[in-house]
């Protein structure tokens, strides 16, 4: 029988994949364009211009999607968020640290939309946008690299030999001696810094430039919460003695003229918290040491209240745009 799926009405899954995209690349065009008019590294600019464009087609992509199927694109972000003249906010090196991350933010992001997509058109469309993602991502990381920027993480030189775990004290950690931190738990680990250390960096500069006292309290307060999570983290490598990666709190300038609203600057940081939860789950999942996990969900617990309140005040002040909904059905009954 002849597949009917290129027929059907899209699925809310889909829709929700569309929707988020729209929203998220709608606030990088607004970021890129601040940074691409203040850069000066020409290397650096080739990546923040090849990301500003992938967001462009990307918005004229979903809005094609969303007519076809007729529903209204989201407002998103849009020229009122920015002021791209604006004082620069940060040096061209945190720039490009800052498209690395967010390039794999994409990638986790697109990775899991794939996954409940039935429209052939889309599945097409979210495997090509997982390929410039990760080319950006591949040219964030040369420059990074070309540069001596980038922070890679730590090397194990100990002789190491296939072995079978033979005890249950390979998992506890709170009392006794611990052993080292394996491979698999430091890849969680140093991701999970780097992603804190721009976190850290995006807290203080915005709070640097809010207009609102209630959105750079907010900022201020995640700041600190992150700081405290950085220090749990790095605490995870220094007992054995490996390296940190490599922070970037100078990389702010000393402007307070905002280059981005403060709806802008709360949702993008809010949503970055909300990420978190999900990364340092997966960190959690592969931990293999109690006291590492114990750790992690501490830190989920910490996250979760802040992102939750962030995502309140969007909705407090008006910012926060609302998602489609499924059909109220008893509400329409009520009419």
């Amino acid at each position: 029988m002849e597949s009917q799926y290129h027929d059907t009405k899209i699925t809310s899954s889909e829709l929700a994949n569309l929707w988020m995209q729209y929203i998220n690349d709608s606030l990088a065009r607004c970021i890129f364009q601040h940074f691409l008019y203040h850069v000066e590294d020409q290397n650096i600019r080739e990546v923040l211009q090849y990301a500003l464009e992938l967001s462009e087609s990307h918005l004229g992509k979903i809005e094609g999607f969303l007519t076809k199927e007729g529903y209204p694109k989201p407002m998103g972000f849009t020229a009122q968020d920015v002021t791209v003249e604006a004082p620069r906010l940060f040096t061209d090196t945190f720039m490009i640290v800052y498209t690395q991350i967010m390039a794999i933010h994409g990638l986790t992001r697109y990775a899991g939309a794939i996954g409940n997509i039935v429209k052939d058109e889309q599945r097409q469309y979210f495997s090509q946008v997982m390929i410039e993602s990760l080319e950006l991502f591949n040219k964030a990381t040369a420059v990074l690299s070309t540069k001596g920027i980038i922070s890679k993480p730590p090397t194990f030189n100990n002789q190491q030999k296939v072995e079978f775990i033979k005890k249950q004290s390979f998992i506890t950690g709170w009392f006794g001696k611990r052993r080292p931190i394996n491979a698999v738990e430091v890849s969680g680990t140093y991701l999970n810094l780097q992603k804190t250390m721009v976190k850290i960096i995006l807290e203080l500069a915005f709070g640097q430039v809010s207009q609102s006292k209630e959105v750079k309290k907010f900022m201020e307060r995640g700041r600190q919460i992150c700081i405290k999570h950085y220090e749990i983290l790095s605490l995870m490598l220094k007992e054995d003695n490996l390296h940190l990666p490599r922070t970037f709190e100078s990389e702010v300038t000393d402007s307070t003229i905002p280059p981005f609203s403060d709806k802008l600057m709360l949702f993008h940081v809010s949503t970055l918290l909300s990420s978190a939860i999900g990364y340092y789950g997966e960190a959690l999942a592969l931990c293999q040491r109690r006291d590492l996990a114990v750790s992690y969900a501490t830190m989920i617990a910490d996250i979760g209240i802040l992102a939750e309140d962030g995502m309140n005040l969007l909705i407090n002040k008006g910012w926060m745009e609302q998602p489609p909904l499924a059909t109220d059905h008893e509400g329409l009954s009520k009419n």
